[in-house]
C-alpha cells in the first residue's frame, strides 16, 4: 500500500498579520523566519529515505514552494545527499489554497454560519465544496502517476483546508466529519497509510488510516 504524507506550508507572513492576502495577492506570500525553521524541522523527521524515489507534489503558491525546499534541505542535513537536485517535484495547481475571493473575511462570518461551512462560496471566491471538487481531479491523476512511475511513498505539499479535502475524498468521509476536522498547524504531516501501521488514527476506510489530524473543540 501507499504511504502519503501532507504537510501544511510553514508559518507565513500572513499567518503572523504582517500582510493580507487581500492586499498583496494569496499566492505572493511568503514564509516567516519561523515558517522557513519549522519547514527544516519537518524535513528531519520525514528523512532522506523516505524522500528519495517518492512522488513529491506542491502548491504552486510562493509559500508551499518554500516550504518544499527548506523541507529538503532539512531532510538532506546529515544524509551526505543534496536532496534539491535528486528530488523530481511537480507543481499541481488544484493543490492551490481555496480561493478566499476579494471581500474581508469577517464581513462573512454569519453567511457562513448559515449556510454551512462546507456549502458557502466566499465572495469572488470558491467554497470548501469546489477545492474538493479539484482535490478529487488531482487525487485521480496522482494515483495514476503513483502506479506510471512504481512508488509507495508520496509527499504533498499545500495548504490546510486543502489537506482536510483531501482527507475527506480519500477515507470518503462526511461532510459533518469534514466540519469536525481542525486546520493542521504549520508544517503538520498528516500521514495516509496502512490503518495497522499507524498505531492512533482519527478515521479509517477499509485498510486505510489517517493519522496527525486534529479535531475541533466541541
Amino acid at each position: 500500500m501507499l504511504t502519503i504524507k501532507l504537510v501544511r506550508h510553514g508559518e507565513s507572513e500572513a499567518n503572523t498579520g504582517t500582510v493580507s492576502p487581500q492586499e498583496v495577492g494569496d499566492h505572493e506570500i511568503s514564509l516567516s523566519a519561523r515558517g522557513y525553521e519549522q519547514a527544516r524541522a519537518a524535513g528531519g523527521v520525514l528523512g532522506s529515505a523516505f524522500l528519495t524515489d517518492s512522488l513529491v507534489y506542491s502548491s504552486p503558491y510562493r509559500r508551499t514552494r518554500q516550504t518544499l525546499n527548506a523541507l529538503l534541505d532539512g531532510a538532506s542535513t546529515g544524509s551526505g545527499a543534496d536532496l534539491r537536485s535528486l528530488v523530481k517535484t511537480y507543481e499541481d495547481p488544484r493543490l492551490r489554497e481555496v480561493e478566499h475571493g476579494y471581500d474581508p473575511l469577517p464581513l462573512q462570518e454569519e453567511l457562513r454560519k448559515r449556510h454551512g461551512w462546507f456549502y458557502y462560496r466566499f465572495r469572488g471566491g470558491e467554497s470548501p465544496a469546489d477545492c474538493f471538487d479539484r482535490t478529487s481531479s488531482f487525487l485521480e491523476s496522482m494515483m495514476r502517476g503513483a502506479e506510471r512511475k512504481q512508488v509507495d511513498r508520496i509527499l504533498i505539499v499545500t495548504h490546510g483546508l486543502l489537506i482536510r479535502c483531501f482527507v475527506m475524498r480519500f477515507l470518503h468521509l462526511s461532510v459533518e466529519e469534514f466540519d469536525s476536522l481542525a486546520n493542521p498547524p504549520n508544517c503538520a504531516i498528516v500521514t495516509l497509510a496502512d490503518k495497522a501501521t499507524l498505531g492512533e488514527t482519527q478515521f479509517v476506510s477499509g485498510k486505510w488510516g489517517v493519522a496527525g489530524l486534529s479535531l475541533r473543540a466541541p
